[in-house]
Formats: C-alpha cells, sequence, structure tokens
C-alpha cells in the first residue's frame, strides 16, 4: 500500500490536498483499490481467483501509471492546475 501510506503521511504533513474534482476521485480510487489488493492478498489461502487480483493490479497501474507516489502527486496537482 505504498500510494496510500505516501498520501496519508503527505497529508498529516501538508494539510488536504487541493485537487479538482477528477483528481481528488482518482486520489480515492488509488486508495480503494490498494485496499481491495491488500485484501485478497490476506484472504489469499481461501480467495482462488487470481484472475481478479490481476485486474485490481491493472486496475491500479492504470490509475498510477506505475509513478512513485512522489511523481504521482506532482501530476496530480499539475492536472488540477497547481
Amino acid at each position: 500500500m505504498i500510494y496510500t501510506k505516501y498520501f496519508s503521511g503527505f497529508t498529516k504533513q501538508n494539510g488536504q490536498p487541493n485537487l479538482n474534482p477528477e483528481q481528488f476521485r482518482r486520489l480515492m480510487n488509488i486508495i480503494f483499490v490498494e485496499g481491495s489488493i491488500q485484501g485478497m492478498n490476506q484472504i489469499k489461502g481461501d480467495f482462488k481467483n487470481e484472475i481478479l487480483l490481476f485486474k485490481q493490479d491493472a486496475v491500479l497501474t492504470d490509475l498510477t501509471g506505475s509513478l512513485t507516489p512522489q511523481e504521482l502527486v506532482r501530476e496530480m496537482y499539475l492536472l488540477s492546475g497547481e
């Protein structure tokens, strides 16, 4: 949950990010998808649907562009006009 942890620390240090609605939805979707992936990994012994886990990983990659958390926040601010 590298993005979620980064966003949490960033928010604690800098306050709520001033993002446009589209980028805020993106941030929330990233947090949701990372939580979903973590949950699936925790119950992996009982949860044999690797295809769903792969799809969630693909969604996360699509949302983040495989950028580092720092690069992603920078991009989100740029796209928000900050």
